[in-house]
């Protein structure tokens, strides 16, 4: 096994690279995380999804999507919103 030990920028550049990277990977995720509202109207389901009406319509009565109703209020889970689309995520063929 070969040791390299590096010089004072070496390091620093390295310690830099990889905290830039890491930041760069994280900080957008969780600010995606700390803005999301914990429930979402119907106005803002579609302009998160491009989801018409009717197709949410349609959605919630086959409870293919999760959703809080109460009286007339419905509202729409982010979470459950997510791990939907998630889970009918189409991969591409290579």
């Amino acid at each position: 096994m070969n040791t390299y030990i590096a010089n004072k920028e070496e390091l620093q550049s390295t310690i830099t690279k990889a905290v830039q990277d890491a930041i760069s990977d994280l900080v957008p995720a969780l600010v995606r995380k700390a803005t999301a509202k914990e429930f979402l109207t119907k106005e803002e389901l579609q302009e998160l999804t491009g989801w018409s009406s009717r197709s949410i319509q349609n959605l919630r009565d086959t409870r293919a999507i999760p959703f809080s109703q109460h009286g007339r209020k419905i509202l729409y889970p982010y979470t459950g919103i997510m791990q939907f689309l998630k889970e009918n995520n189409i991969k591409p063929i290579q």
